[in-house]
């Protein structure tokens, strides 16, 4: 090339760069960049020679040519000037450019004489030039001048120069078109010889070597006669580039789509980004390159579209059909066509970024279509097609969103194009088949029977539109077998069935061996004999299948666009082959295919997700049949997987929340871990709100939200969930009206919840509605239907439960006849066989209660046996059958049908516990049932007083610490509590004394004694000696602190408006903490010397709690009432008290009058039935006048125990013999001891005398704080501070508890008996409640006065938790604290006080200890007063040290 031409492209290398590749020829090929074309110079071949500097440079270079000082700058202008021209010629076409350029070359060439250098160049330019001009104007007689000019340019040009190629190329185009024109096959020969030349000697990417070999194609396609004579004539706007006219690519694409060749594609994809360059936006030959190029590029992307670098492709093929379509303005007679192929291209792009889908992509798409279907008015003869098209992608876009007025579109419009298409339209088969598969989507989302009913008749009239031997007959056999086999599946009719399988046979004969088809009817054939072996169980029917499904995966090698699918379907009947036989080996293939179809789909690939949850159902099974964690956990990993591949906006989010809840279901139910439950609900709670009112899976997502609640409501028993259970249930069976599909599963759902109402509130309109509702699914699943046995089995559970509610005989004989058939409906083989032989075995158990029938329990026990022996160990249903097997056990026991008297069958007795004692160790049963069967437990082990007893005792116990413990408030745990047993933890410690282990009794009642504050205590346990033991002893430490600090925060208080799902993650952050926290002591535990780190805690070590006096023990069952007395180093006494339960609560009822009168008997009885005995007793362990502690139990908590006696003259007196003081538990105590008291005193007084909302004044409240100022030792000894009414807000009371070590309160206090969490002392602004002392830390404290009415009361229906401010103080760490057990007068405080105050630190001592008997001492003083009532002088007293 002569001079600067045309710039096409640049590039950069460096000198260094080039030499170090001077041992062989460089190639460098210029890629597009975006939005750009390849140029004329697609690539450069350099081949470089290093020389020394001492050689001939000259040589290398070549002679110089002598030239007037104008020559070059002439030669250089004229030259550059005819290539610009050329150039613009090639965009706009205007004549005038060619012919000056021709002026200029002719000019530049007059320059070159024969020898100069340059000549072969400027004879290239202008025969270039003249080309050009005979292909537009069509002269194709001048042919002859341009190739004469190649010609002579190539003979000047020797064998080696780097320009003789491209002359050769040129000159070889040149005679082809002359040879087109005129038909000289010298012409052909010569330019074929050129062009092997130009092959043998061009790198195999270059450009030329590319255009070469493209000449040569058109050749043959000329000689075979393909090609139009006129085409290698027409323009040409570059000969160094096109060697094809708009129109011979045209017929190149046509080529391309027909067959598949990758590299033609590629090159006539680079021909036309070439032929682009040099049409510009006004030519009229630009629409059709972009239309054609479009179409190319499509073509590649849906040929390699699972390649992320062609997606490209397919934007840019949308970009250049905008284009196309910007061409084609309105009025235009292609815009039509134009708004096909656009809407066509961005439904493509929409449907393959299932990833990450863009709506806009599909509106645009049916904006497209709206527009194109109005440019066919009715009569219009592609109005069909329009119609079609439209209808398609409004029925994807409501696969979706949802939306049912998209589908009902679609379908109208379907039913307007079968109108268009009458008896005896070539394209009706293919209409009716598109509505029948728009109603077959309806039906599949609203259940309407009429839909499928239709979709059939319409694919039967296809049908028989296609007869034998129509090519798309096999098409039709397998469309109307599908939706037959549907209605069989929703409607369980035979002849539909077995229509559908002849069809399916009919459409593979049609298929015989060799045909490219048959893999399609095989897996048809295999689905429709699947279902055909779930219904009729015939072993035959499901060998087949997998043989025709195993022969379609032989038809799909590796790389055939079906093998994934094939591979699914053959793993899909092995694993029901295994589920019905249990081969291990099909279980593994399943799962082995499956992962092969898993690595077919690559990340991004829009059919990942799916195969993805293929495998993780396979793998779900397998953890099933052999309990290997690994499965389960890669399951679960797997549906995470596909729900990362949906982010949020994602269509397709909410299934893939369903199937991930779904797994985290399974695994709760086989482990009982209730962070999955709790994960699932939340899940279930994201895709409900993905699919708002209005849309087709809502009532789906409403059963599995509800389905999921209630299981948590039975695990948990919270009622909330309950609730809200069946508010969801009632809406989805509000969607699923009268003929919808779901209706009957709907039913059931809703039957199931009120029937757990019925159970919880007795109502009896609940029992009714849900027989009612049960009956109406039963019937909507008639005789041959799939789920007719669950239908019969939840039918028989309501009848059997209002037959123990009226006692109707008839309600029971008929559950029993619906069990029989459900039964009969599961063979051995199926998975709910154990179930259903248990649903039985209970009926006939309850009616041989009623009728006596021994067949009947023989028949029960024989059913649970079988039941048990299909379940898995860790199945959680063996719970309910180990529990149904004891009821069975003890009816033998009762009846003596063994051949025993009744109540002497001792086998049959130790077998009920056997089996009472296994449901409570049932761990995957969760622990709320666990514990609901350790009571059960508890109670026949009572009734007969089996040797099992005590361990009953102490199972529930550890198991109702364990339930508690997972639940974040107090309010909370104390709620709990009032829900099991009061009298737990005293009827264990009376088993134990009625066996004679008086210590395993102290035990007992300290481990089910102040649950509550026990489980709060455990957070805040020391660990300082821990510390001294090692790295991971200091690391254990600081976990188990952070653990137990975030445990010990109050939960978030959300308000009832709040969102569920808030509270709900809420309580599972809490449970997840609480199993860190349970992981963190198990490994404490492993450290030597700290075996046994908060576990209950052993007699020995109680023990310690009775350092300073022997502590008496009351204990209240209902079987006796004990006292036992813990010395600190002797072994305890146990004695029984001359009083009953019942005479005991009477009593409590007599302490509740003020009569003074009342009150003495009272004291008297009490002395007598309770405090004597123990005295009696109390000589060995502790001296006249020393301290002794109460720790009373159950009712007794609500006695003055400190003031009984004779209450006569001489008459003897508790206070006169000992000093009583109080403890809510021996650990109380031992924790109370374990801090040395502190030298400094920090002393602040409280009071309040009008607090918020009171209209009374409280007159004695600011004396009193002045009095205990005046009766403290003055600074140094004691820090004081007064907060007197004014100041005494909440937040400033609060502030004092915790700067201060000592201290006074002088205020209303309040016992709030129903949340006893609630209690308070009345503040300024805000009461200080017990939930607020609970969680500081006071475990420097050494005192607290608390001057109010009922701080040291507790709750009468949970007394063993001693839930009150007096016990809540100590508990948060006060050593010694003074409470009162009712209302106290002003005049009795105020004197109480001075005299407590004095006896305290008259001597200016400060000392905790000194309480009790300064407290003692003041009572003592105040009971000399005859005048002051007998309430009053014994309404103080003292807990702590």
């Amino acid at each position: 090339m002569l001079c600067h031409g045309e710039l096409l492209r640049t590039f950069e290398i460096s000198v260094g760069e080039l030499l170090d590749r001077s041992e062989k020829s460089l190639l460098i090929i210029f890629q597009p960049k975006q939005e750009e074309v390849v140029s004329a110079c697609s690539s450069l071949l350099i081949t470089l020679e290093q020389r020394l500097s001492g050689e001939n440079d000259a040589a290398v270079l070549g002679p110089l040519t002598t030239l007037t000082s104008r020559d070059p700058d002439a030669l250089a202008l004229k030259t550059d000037v005819g290539h610009r021209l050329l150039a613009r010629y090639r965009r706009t076409q205007n004549s005038g450019d060619i012919d000056q350029s021709i002026n200029h070359f002719e000019s530049a060439s007059d320059l070159c004489p024969i020898d100069h250098p340059y000549r072969p160049a400027a004879l290239f330019n202008l025969a270039t030039a003249k080309f050009v001009s005979c292909q537009a104007d069509g002269r194709h007689l001048d042919l002859d001048i341009p190739i004469n000019l190649f010609q002579d340019a190539l003979n000047l040009h020797p064998t080696d120069h780097p320009d003789r190629i491209v002359t050769q190329l040129h000159l070889a185009i040149a005679l082809l078109s002359r040879f087109a024109k005129r038909g000289f096959q010298t012409d052909a020969d010569a330019a074929e010889e050129l062009l092997s030349e130009v092959l043998d000697v061009c790198h195999a990417n270059s450009h030329i070597y590319r255009a070469a070999l493209m000449a040569i194609e058109t050749s043959a396609l000329h000689s075979a006669g393909s090609l139009d004579v006129n085409d290698l004539g027409r323009e040409r706007p570059t000969t160094s580039m096109l060697a094809l006219s708009p129109n011979q690519l045209a017929d190149r694409v046509k080529w391309c789509l027909r067959i598949d060749d990758p590299h033609a594609l590629d090159e006539v994809i680079s021909l036309h980004y070439d032929a682009l360059g040099y049409y510009n936006t006004g030519h009229p030959c630009r629409g059709q390159l972009l239309g054609n190029l479009g179409v190319s590029l499509q073509t590649r992307f849906e040929r390699r579209g699972n390649v992320e670098d062609l997606d490209q492709d397919l934007d840019q093929a949308i970009a250049f059909q905008r284009e196309v379509l910007a061409l084609h303005p309105v009025g235009h007679t292609d815009r039509f066509m134009s708004l096909n192929i656009l809407a066509s291209q961005l439904s493509t792009r929409f449907q393959h970024r299932v990833n990450n889908p863009n709506d806009e992509d599909l509106d645009q798409a049916i904006a497209l279509h709206r527009e194109a279907l109005a440019l066919c008015q009715v009569g219009h003869t592609d109005r069909s097609m329009s119609l079609n098209n439209l209808a398609k992608q409004l029925s994807i876009r409501f696969q979706h969103r949802g939306n049912p007025e998209d589908l009902n579109q679609a379908i109208a419009l379907q039913r307007e194009a079968l109108a268009l298409c009458p008896v005896g339209h070539a394209h009706r088969s293919i209409s009716l088949n598109h509505l029948a598969i728009q109603l077959s989507i309806r039906f599949q989302h609203r259940g309407n029977p009429e839909d499928l009913d239709q979709a059939i008749a319409l694919h039967r009239e296809a049908l028989a539109l296609r007869p034998v031997g129509h090519t798309r007959r096999p098409s039709s056999l397998c469309n109307l077998a599908n939706q037959l086999s549907t209605r069989f599946q929703h409607r369980g009719n035979d002849e539909d069935l077995d229509q559908a399988i002849v069809l399916q046979r009919e459409a593979l004969a049609s298929c015989p061996v060799g045909h490219t088809d048959r893999s399609i009817p095989l897996m048809n054939l295999g689905k429709q004999l699947s279902i055909c072996f779930q219904h009729r169980g015939n072993d035959k029917d499901l060998d087949q299948a997998i043989a025709f499904q195993r022969e379609a995966l032989a038809l799909c090698p590796v790389d055939h666009t079906d093998r994934s699918m094939s591979l699914n379907n053959l793993a899909g009947q092995l694993s029901f082959r295994f589920n019905h036989r249990g081969n291990d080996e099909d279980l593994d293939q399943a799962i082995a295919l499956h992962r092969e179809g898993l690595a077919l789909h690559p990340v991004g690939h829009p059919d990942r997700s799916m195969s993805l949850n293929n495998l993780a159902g396979q793998l779900s099974s397998r953890f099933k049949h052999r309990g290997n964690d690994e499965d389960l956990n890669q399951a679960i990993a797997l549906q995470r997987e596909a729900l990362a591949s949906y982010p949020v906006g994602h269509t397709d989010r909410s299934k893939s929340l369903d199937n991930l809840a779904s797994q985290l279901s399974t695994r709760f139910q086989h482990r009982g871990n209730d962070e999955d439950l709790d994960q699932a609900i939340t899940l279930d709670r994201e895709a409900l709100a993905l699919r708002p009112v209005g849309h087709t899976d809502r009532s789906a997502s409403l059963n599995n939200l509800a389905v999921q609640l209630s299981t948590r409501f039975d695990h948990r028993g919270n009622a909330e969930d309950f609730d809200e259970a069946i508010a969801l249930h009632r809406e989805a069976l509000a969607l699923n009206q009268v003929g919808h599909t779901d209706r009957s599963m709907s039913l059931n759902n809703l039957a199931h919840q009120l029937s757990i109402r019925f159970r919880h509130r007795g109502n009896d309109e609940d029992l009714d509605q849900a027989i009612a509702l049960r009956r109406e699914a039963l019937a909507l699943r008639p005789v041959g239907h799939t789920d007719r046995s669950m239908s019969l089995n939840n039918l028989a559970a309501q009848l059997s439960s209002r037959f123990k509610h009226r006692h109707n005989p008839e309600d029971l004989d008929q559950a029993i006849a619906l069990d029989r058939e459900a039964l009969a409906l599961r063979p051995v083989s199926h998975p709910d066989r154990s179930m259903s032989l248990a649903n039985l075995a209970d009926k006939l158990s309850t009616r041989f209660e009623h009728q006596d029938n021994r067949e009947d329990l023989d028949e029960s026990r024989e059913n649970l046996c079988r039941a048990s022996t299909l379940l898995t160990q860790h199945d959680p249903r063996q719970l309910a059958v180990h529990g149904s097997l004891a009821k069975v056990y003890l009816s033998f026991h009762q009846s003596g049908l063994d051949g025993t008297g009744a109540g002497e069958d001792t086998d049959s007795l130790n077998a009920a516990m056997h089996h009472l004692k296994a449901a409570a160790n049932v761990v995957s049963g969760g622990s709320l049932s666990r514990l609901q069967a350790s009571l059960r437990w508890v109670c026949h082990a009572s009734q007969y007083s089996h040797g099992t007893e005590l361990e009953a005792h102490a199972t529930s116990m550890q198991l109702l610490d364990t339930y508690m413990a997972t639940t974040a408030s107090l309010s909370s745990r104390h709620n709990i509590m009032r829900d099991f047993p009061r009298t737990l933890a005293v009827d264990a410690a009376s088993c134990a004394l009625r066996s004679g282990d008086v210590c395993r009794a102290v035990e007992l009642l300290e481990q089910g004694r102040t649950v509550i504050w026990t489980q709060m205590t455990r957070l805040r346990t020391p660990l300082d000696s821990l510390q001294t033991r090692g790295d991971h002893a200091v690391t254990l430490v600081k976990k188990f602190r952070d653990l137990s600090s975030l445990l010990d925060k109050p939960p978030a208080n959300y308000p009832e408006e709040s969102p569920r799902v808030d509270v709900e993650a809420e309580e599972t952050r809490y449970r997840r903490l609480v199993e860190d926290w349970d992981r963190a002591v198990e490994e404490i535990r492993k450290i030597e010397g700290f075996s046994r780190f908060l576990l209950p805690p052993l007699f020995s070590d109680l023990q310690d709690a009775a350092r300073d006096g022997p502590i008496i023990m009351l204990i209240a069952s209902k079987l006796s009432c004990d006292a036992i007395i813990v010395p600190h180093k002797q072994p305890p006494t146990s004695i029984q008290l001359p009083t009953n339960l019942e005479k005991l609560r009477i009593l409590v009822v007599k302490f509740q009058r003020t009569s003074s009168a009342v009150l003495t008997k009272a004291l008297m009885e009490l002395w007598d039935d309770v405090v004597r005995p123990v005295v009696e007793n109390l000589g060995g362990f502790a001296r006249r006048g020393s301290r002794i502690w109460w720790c009373p139990t159950s009712v007794f908590n609500f006695l003055p125990l400190h003031a009984a006696g004779e209450y006569r003259k001489h008459g003897q007196f508790l206070s006169q013999l000992y000093i009583s003081s109080y403890t809510p538990s021996l650990t109380a105590l031992i924790k109370a001891r374990r801090h040395d008291r502190s030298l400094s005193v920090s002393f602040a007084a409280i009071g309040q005398n009008h607090p918020a909302g009171a209209s009374f004044t409280l007159d004695c409240v600011e004396p009193e704080l002045e009095l205990v100022r005046n009766l403290l030792p003055p600074p140094p000894t004691v820090s004081f501070t007064k907060i007197t009414s004014v100041d005494a807000t909440k937040s400033r009371a609060l502030r004092a508890l915790q700067d201060n070590t000592w201290l006074h309160f002088s205020c209303h206090g309040t016992q709030a008996y129903k949340e006893p969490f609630k209690s308070a002392f009345l503040m300024r602004d805000q009461p200080l409640s017990l939930l607020d002392i609970t969680q500081m830390d006071l475990s420097r404290h050494q005192f607290a006065f608390l001057s109010a009415c009922e701080t040291a009361v507790g709750d009468f229906q949970t007394p063993d938790e001693v839930v009150h401010l007096a016990a809540g103080l100590q508990f948060a760490g006060v050593k010694s604290v003074i409470g009162t057990l009712w209302k106290v007068n002003d005049s009795t405080v105020q004197r109480l006080v001075e005299a407590f105050y004095k006896n305290l630190c008259g001597d200016g001592v400060m000392n905790s200890k000194r309480a009790s008997r300064a407290l003692h001492r003041a009572v003592q003083s105040l009971a000399r007063d005859k005048d002051m009532p007998l309430d009053q002088r014994i309404v103080f007293v003292h807990i702590g040290i």
